[in-house]
């Protein structure tokens, strides 16, 4: 008979994150520590997983709508599930414009395709769209290359990934492509260049026009 907290009772204390008995081995995750006998589990969770336990017992009634909804088999499990757990179980790329490749947006919202979800309310009289993403926003830039604002939609984590970038010149510059997942992205980035390009010849203009200015002054001098 195993003396461990997983096999004794299905309620673990709270301070155990995981527990289980496999074989003669036992494996425990508590506060930041691991102990192991030499046994592996056969599957590993991220860090701060939406579940409190390895996944057991009945999909708690879930699986319908949260597997519908395109989330991962194991969402049947999910504890607490809120407008962020969703956002974060859906495979956002926090780094890039736009949650998900462009063909996988349904969609379009300001020329980006964005996936919504369609509710009713019991009459079926008001039909009201919701976002799937909803932290997609709107995000409004002021570009030092162009003097001008610009509007983007964009997920939140990409407003911090500006800032740590230094401007959104440098955050649009500095991603590829298919990184940026955006066709607004593409067409500032297209704006940028012809306007860093602008403006380095503009500035070989003013030397030339400065060194022409001062040979023209030296011979007006000299006379």
């Amino acid at each position: 008979m195993c003396s461990c907290c997983y096999c004794s009772s299905r309620t673990p204390h709270p301070s155990v994150s995981l527990s289980r008995c496999v074989g003669t081995g036992v494996i425990i995750v508590g506060v930041g520590m691991l102990q192991g006998t030499g046994r592996r589990l056969f599957s590993t969770f991220a860090l701060n997983p939406e579940t409190t336990v390895a996944p057991h017992g009945p999909p708690r009634g879930l699986i319908n709508r949260y597997v519908s909804m395109g989330l991962p088999p194991w969402a049947a499990w999910c504890n607490k599930i809120n407008r962020y757990s969703l956002y974060r179980m859906s495979g956002v790329a926090p780094r890039t414009l736009l949650p998900k490749a462009p063909h996988e947006m349904d969609v379009i919202w300001l020329n980006e395709r964005v996936r919504e979800r369609v509710r009713t309310s019991r009459g079926v009289q008001n039909v009201y769209r919701q976002l799937k993403y909803p932290y997609v926003k709107t995000g409004i830039h002021y570009s030092d290359v162009l003097c001008h604002w610009v509007q983007v939609p964009m997920v939140e984590a990409a407003m911090f990934e500006v800032e740590r970038d230094g401007g959104f010149d440098n955050f649009v510059l500095k991603r590829s492509g298919p990184e940026l997942r955006s066709t607004y992205g593409e067409r500032v980035r297209r704006h940028i260049l012809v306007r860093q390009k602008e403006i380095r010849k503009n500035f070989v203009l003013d030397q030339q026009a400065k060194h022409l200015a001062d040979a023209i002054c030296g011979e007006v001098l000299s006379l």
